[in-house]
């Protein structure tokens, strides 16, 4: 079921990839560790957002949290219909979504519990670099990815939000949901003020 058409997304988030684009990434983001991500990111360099598939996403399912804000904004429609079109695919995607949208901690979606359990037990370099994590830090690095977006893209992403929690098939955590709703409200309240 498409709630939100191509015609809507084209219209509010625009086609041609940016030519001020230079990097879809910030390196200095990039953990020591992290390279995998680097070379997944870089993907996305130079496409349209038309053009990013469920498959793609599925293999770059923390694409998300690799882009700089700017390409950030410029593939989330490709993140909204990708969803509409596969949930299955895009579902690991879509909960790290709502949970950087919640703001709520750095936590692994609950479809990957036991797998974040065993990469960290396997690498405790990673358990000590999230460990070591000021929440502060992260929630300012989070709300950075979203202060680009416009009003009507706010309300876009409302109206999908609104999609995940109305159908049943996307199992999420309903709580977490909620809270990116309602953070997905306040900031588009705070993008109207500062227009």
């Amino acid at each position: 079921m498409i709630v939100i058409s191509d015609a809507e997304l084209q219209q509010t988030f625009g086609r041609e990839f940016p030519k001020d684009l230079d990097h879809v990434t910030n390196a200095k983001e990039i953990l020591p560790y992290d390279f995998d991500s680097l070379v997944v990111t870089e993907k996305f360099m130079g496409q349209k957002w038309e053009n990013i598939h469920a498959d793609v996403l599925r293999e770059c399912f923390d694409v998300n949290s690799t882009l700089n804000p700017r390409a950030f904004q410029y593939f989330f429609p490709a993140f909204i219909k990708q969803s509409q079109v596969d949930i299955e695919k895009t579902s690991v995607l879509v909960e790290s979504l709502i949970r950087m949208l919640a703001d709520g901690g750095v936590h692994w979606p609950e479809s990957m519990k036991d797998a974040e359990a065993k990469l960290l037990k396997e690498n405790p370099e990673i358990a000590e670099a999230l460990d070591s994590i000021d929440e502060k830090d992260l929630s300012a690095w989070r709300q950075g990815r979203w202060k680009l977006f416009t009003e009507q893209q706010w309300a876009i992403v409302r109206k999908w939000l609104n999609w995940i929690d109305q159908d049943k098939r996307w199992e999420v955590d309903r709580d977490v949901l909620q809270q990116a709703i309602k953070n997905a409200d306040d900031w588009r309240l705070n993008s109207t003020r500062q227009l």
